[in-house]
């Protein structure tokens, strides 16, 4: 269990001597135990203390890397139950099931390359296809070679321990994932998982059974172990989910304490949904059409976000439609439900435009001009900095109606024949103020 903030105190030099920055020992030692500072910042602390201390503040479940390179995928470090205690730390990696059986090379590696290609930008983070799942079958060892190559992680489905070596093995340096089949006697796996060094997926009958396979394969020289929860439904999968984590975060039983792998066939797009919801922190998803991502990747950036930080859009000017320099130049805040609701609007009227977005900490537009970080001054530099100012020639910047107390303001800050109007309060009256204010404006 983590240790209190009394525990620690009993821990530290106990000389108040503020070298940490705080006036007492029991102030920094309740820091320590919110987990907002370091113990670094105590240079008298002893090496017990430090053991002790760095025992107490390791993250309850383990952390598993998958692949290497700028595309590996880091799970795990998790430390808390629900995502409002502080953050969840490490976002599951979607990894898509690729079955070789029927493809020839030629085929395998277009269908690779269109997967590593996908690559959409939204608030801030790009949504890519983050590793293969490569099925046992025949060609499976080339597909999993031309995976790697390419840079993606790779986990094997494996049906044998024979096939499991022959994809893996080749592709060791790369750390593949090795997945058991269900029901599998797991000795053979421990064996070539400890052998080469890479993670292995561990499966139980119940939560009891799950954690002894887990200790028996750390115990057989496995250094990386990922859970394949119980679960014949959603129900009891449920269940399984959130109980290891609950095990896991109150160190119940030391074979808890790994990330969890999930597989979601054709069709179960419930199930992918339940975990990246609930804590699974691999999953591998078989989906032909690829309509599923999307809606799978949008829901995991709703997740695993900071609750402290707002979402926010990178600030910049984003063309929606073909503008032009005649086009309309809108400005708005960086919150992104803001931008995707401006957007929208703007993209539904059929006006092409400009839309120039602002750094406001994150915030909306009132809510950002009440704190003070939506001012003229801040809103001119802005625009001159993201180059919004050269992309029209004329010289006119609507502002949101809420903004509508900087109006002046900013039109002094941007100087140079700049006029500001106010546009609407609400992004749904953008069409016809476009239509009742900016046409016939640009007419005359």
């Amino acid at each position: 269990m983590p240790l209190t903030g009394l525990q620690i105190f009993k821990l530290l030099p106990n000389t108040n001597c503020r070298k940490c920055g705080y006036p007492t020992c029991l102030a920094f030692a309740m820091k320590l135990a919110a987990g907002r500072e370091s113990l670094e910042k105590c240079p008298d602390a002893s090496p017990e203390a430090r053991a002790a201390l760095g025992a107490a503040s390791a993250p309850p479940i383990r952390g598993v890397t998958i692949g290497r390179g700028e595309r590996a995928v880091t799970v795990g470090e998790e430390t808390v139950f629900f995502r409002h205690e502080k953050t969840f730390v490490r976002r599951p990696g979607l990894f898509r099931i690729l079955d070789p059986r029927g493809l020839s090379a030629a085929e395998c590696g277009a269908l690779l390359n269109d997967w590593l290609g996908v690559s959409i930008a939204r608030a801030g983070e790009t949504f890519r296809v983050d590793g293969v799942a490569i099925v046992e079958a025949p060609g499976a060892p080339e597909a999993a070679s031309a995976a790697a190559r390419r840079g993606f992680p790779v986990a094997v489905l494996a049906a044998t321990p024979e096939g499991a070596a022959s994809i893996a093995e080749p592709i060791k340096d790369q750390r593949p994932l090795i997945v058991p089949p269900a029901g599998a006697a797991p000795a053979a796996y421990f064996a070539l998982a400890a052998r080469l060094g890479v993670p292995l997926v561990v499966a139980g009958a119940d939560l009891a059974g799950l954690a002894s396979a887990a200790a028996a394969a750390s115990s057989a020289g496995v250094g990386d172990i990922l859970l394949e929860p119980p679960g014949a439904d959603l129900r009891s999968l449920h269940h399984s989910l959130s109980a290891i984590r609950r095990g896991a975060l109150d160190r119940v039983h030391p074979g808890l304490g790994h990330p969890v792998f999930l597989r979601a066939g054709r069709g179960e797009f419930e199930k992918a949904v339940l975990g990246i919801t609930k804590f699974a922190s691999v999953l591998a998803i078989e989906d032909h059409g690829g309509e599923t991502w999307l809606p799978l990747w949008t829901l995991r950036q709703n997740i695993y976000t900071d609750p402290q930080k707002p979402l926010q859009m990178e600030p910049g000017v984003y063309p929606l439609g073909e503008p032009d320099s005649r086009s309309p130049l809108l400005m708005t805040t960086n919150f992104s439900l803001t931008y995707f609701i401006v957007s929208t609007e703007v993209e539904a009227s059929g006006v092409a435009a400009h839309l120039a977005v602002v750094d406001a900490e994150g915030l909306s537009v009132l809510t950002a001009w009440s704190a003070g970080k939506l001012s003229g001054d801040r809103v001119a530099k802005s625009l001159r900095q993201t180059g919004a100012v050269d992309r029209v020639s004329h010289r006119t910047l609507i502002i949101p109606g809420y903004a509508s107390p900087i109006s002046g303001e900013l039109e002094d800050a941007m100087g140079d024949g700049w006029r500001v109007i106010v546009g609407p309060q609400e992004a749904s009256d953008i069409a016809p103020f476009f239509r009742d204010v900016w046409e016939p404006m640009r007419a005359r």
